[in-house]
């Protein structure tokens, strides 16, 4: 049984500086971000991952929908990470769905 409010999903989000941090732990994997997308991200933007699979029975693979300066669209990278450093630079937030199914 889910603890989840009517209505609502979670989502596993990160701020840039949280971002920047998770590039860095992408270094050396198979994918992340380029410093072009780097330096067109939002100082203040919330970035959020789309789809999340484990890869290399090790690591995090997700889909990352990034926030641009002075764009409304966001931007899809896929980035690689480890999973200590997902969950200390992400956090799981609440948000309304009117189409979540409890």
């Amino acid at each position: 049984m889910s603890n989840l409010a009517p209505n609502k999903v979670l989502i596993r989000v990160a701020a840039t500086d949280d971002f920047f941090n998770l590039e860095r732990d992408s270094r050396g994997r198979n994918r992340g971000p380029n410093q072009q997308l780097l330096d067109r991200l939002d100082p203040d933007g919330i970035h959020v991952i789309s789809m999340q699979m484990i890869h290399n029975d090790r690591e995090w693979r997700c889909l990352w929908l990034c926030k641009i300066s002075d764009d409304r669209e966001p931007v899809r990278v896929t980035m690689d990470n480890g999973m200590e450093a997902l969950d200390k630079y992400t956090v799981l937030t609440e948000v309304s769905d009117k189409n979540a199914k409890v």
